[in-house]
């Protein structure tokens, strides 16, 4: 089976990175793609693998982000004594990783760019509060990790936006 689609419709749905990442390969390829728009066609395969057939498409950009916080901290965390764990500098790569989905070279409408400064400052915000949460030290195999407690993190999310 094949999928037609526009690229920019895969920055909508926040698969960008990875179709860029795990289809095209190269950053001025994608560029050269989007910049063009036209409709291309997206194997079975490739859709599944940058997560394009269990996506839906909103504006609404934090609930996005809020959702890509919570499977990394799913996947991501470890039980330590009575705790579940996320190394923290694992965490904060995949917050900023989110903003990787909505390349600079893209020209956004005024909808979607009132959505992109919501997100960028809700993001800030987050990062305000990740900086005042108490950090876990553990040690595995003579190396200590930095940690945030993932359930403390599950609260600051906000999903009533």
């Amino acid at each position: 089976m094949k999928i037609q689609i526009f690229p920019e419709d895969l920055i909508k749905r926040c698969c960008w990175d990875s179709y860029v990442y795990y289809v095209i390969g190269s950053e001025k390829e994608g560029e050269r793609i989007l910049k063009e728009n036209k409709e291309i066609e997206i194997s079975e395969r490739d859709a599944l693998i940058i997560g394009l057939l269990k996506v839906i498409e909103t504006e609404n950009l934090i609930h996005k982000f809020n959702t890509y916080i919570v499977e990394i901290l799913t996947n991501k965390s470890s039980k330590e004594k009575d705790m579940l764990l996320i190394r923290k500098k694992t965490f904060d790569l995949a917050v900023d990783k989110f903003l990787d989905k909505f390349p600079d070279y893209w020209e956004p409408t005024k909808m979607w760019s009132h959505s992109l400064n919501e997100l960028v400052e809700y993001i800030n915000n987050m990062k305000q509060e990740l900086e005042k949460l108490e950090i876990y030290k553990i040690i595995v195999q003579n190396i200590q990790y930095d940690s945030y407690n993932s359930n403390v993190i599950r609260k600051l999310l906000k999903f009533q936006y």
